[in-house]
């Protein structure tokens, strides 16, 4: 009854996300509601989902906005450049594509940890992002396994016809919960975060 509680739970969770992420302006204030609620999930505080999800969006709605934009401002820049230097280009302009994928890399690394840690901490432009990476840098076996689960879940999903319902159903919220089991115990040493959802303000340390 629980599993089956929770795969309700990442239903809603998921169908929720993919409203509020139709504007793409309000995406960043979506996923981090949705990993604000993940973490409720693991912690087993029993709420209503659908309230808390949209208290949490209001919430993350214009201190995200701004982290969201830049984010996916570098993404599309990456994502262009991968198009302007392409790898079947002479051999001048491979080292500027070996650049660009890791640069992509350290991007989708960094958003592993960036609306999580968005979800238990206030705190600047700067600071999110400064946190994330060291967050990013200190677990890095975590990191690298949250980067494959989020890659290669939706892409399974996505890429078999016959999934298509279930990516649609469970394709945002399945890999982040999959992904919670790994940075929940990190972020809850670092930030001293307490069962009860009871939360440090203080930064990670360095």
């Amino acid at each position: 009854m629980r599993a089956l509680s929770d795969l309700l739970t990442l239903l809603k969770l998921n169908l929720l996300t993919l409203l509020c992420c139709l504007p793409l302006l309000t995406a960043g204030a979506a996923l981090t509601a949705l990993h604000y609620c993940l973490m409720k999930m693991l912690d087993q505080e029993d709420g209503k989902t659908g309230p808390m999800f949209f208290s949490q969006f209001r919430q993350n709605l214009r201190p995200m906005t701004l982290p969201w934009l830049i984010l996916a401002g570098a993404a599309g820049v990456l994502f262009l450049d991968m198009q302007i230097f392409p790898g079947q280009g002479s051999g001048k302009l491979k080292p500027m594509v070996i650049l660009v994928y890791l640069a992509l890399i350290l991007l989708h690394g960094i958003c592993q940890w960036f609306f999580p840690l968005a979800a238990v901490l206030e705190n600047g432009v700067g600071a999110k992002f400064r946190n994330a990476f060291l967050m990013m840098a200190g677990a890095l076996p975590r990191t690298i396994a949250m980067m494959a689960i989020s890659a290669v879940v939706p892409f399974v999903l996505f890429h078999s016809p016959r999934l298509l319902p279930l990516a649609f159903l469970f394709g945002i919220s399945l890999p982040a919960y999959l992904c919670a089991f790994l940075y929940m115990p990190v972020i809850k040493d670092q930030l001293g975060l307490k069962k009860g959802g009871e939360e440090s303000s203080e930064e990670p340390e360095e």
